[in-house]
């Protein structure tokens, strides 16, 4: 009898547009494991994501994420990965994503991403703590097109715009299931 692969879904896009919120409905609507990178890092190091960068820096923090990335992809279970919106920005990233599973690119417009990170859920976020709508929307229209040229290799792209939280996971099970 031979032995199946896990199945692993990675859903990357940009801070704010669903990623941990729709991956957790996915999982469960799949009756899969989930795991957000960032919670997984706060979890392992016993520090806020802030606080790794705080004192040791991006560049660590980058690391530590590709490491928790690499953990699930040994997983021996059916896994949906919430990442880091700056997780596919490396190199060879997004290729080794696709070949250990699915990745979803959430897409959604800038106006949608400002209105969805309140200012309260900015402190967590440390690119864009303290910055007012204003500033987070020139961050997000500067940011968003690097970032945008690694997320749309993604298997799967959605527009987010259109669907609530339950509709998105509600459309990615299907996919899923019929993939």
């Amino acid at each position: 009898m031979t032995k199946t692969m896990a199945r692993k879904v990675f859903l990357v896009g940009f801070m704010g547009c669903g990623k941990s919120s729709v991956g957790r409905r996915l999982a469960a609507t799949l009756k899969w494991d989930f795991v957000d990178t960032d919670k997984e890092i706060e979890r392992l190091t016993g520090k806020s994501v802030a606080e790794i960068f705080a004192t040791q820096g991006e560049e660590r923090f980058r690391e530590l994420e590709w490491q928790t990335v690499e953990a699930v992809i040994s997983s021996e279970r059916d896994t949906v990965v919430a990442l880091g919106g700056g997780t596919p920005c490396r190199d060879g990233a997004m290729e080794r994503l696709s070949e250990t599973g699915r990745t979803v690119y959430l897409k959604s417009s800038p106006a949608r991403l400002v209105a969805r990170m309140s200012e309260s859920g900015r402190a967590r976020r440390p690119k864009i703590a303290g910055m007012n709508d204003a500033q987070l929307a020139a961050y997000i229209e500067k940011t968003l097109p690097e970032r945008e040229k690694y997320y749309n290799k993604a298997n799967f792209v959605v527009d987010c715009d259109a669907l609530g939280d339950a509709g998105l996971a509600d459309r990615l099970a299907s996919i899923m299931r019929n993939i």
